[in-house]
């Protein structure tokens, strides 16, 4: 059975600065099943993460884009 790593890239406004952003969303793909993926901050008052955003890069560097979905008849 074949795992790919997807990616989904969109756009949505921040509700508190009202600034247009990005986000994107990972998934694994296994056969017919698309689980998603929480890339997580584990920073704390005391101690920042600071791998968070090297985790984000090697995804987003290794992911393929999500396909569009295709229309059933």
């Amino acid at each position: 059975m074949e795992v790919k790593l997807l990616s989904q890239t969109g756009n949505y406004k921040d509700k508190n600065m009202g600034e247009d952003k990005t986000y994107v969303n990972f998934f694994l793909e296994c056969g017919n099943e698309r689980i998603p993926i929480e890339v997580k901050n584990f920073s704390t008052q005391e101690k920042q993460d600071k791998a968070y955003g090297s985790r984000r890069t090697v995804l987003k560097a290794f992911a393929e884009p999500l396909p569009d979905k295709v229309a059933s008849n």
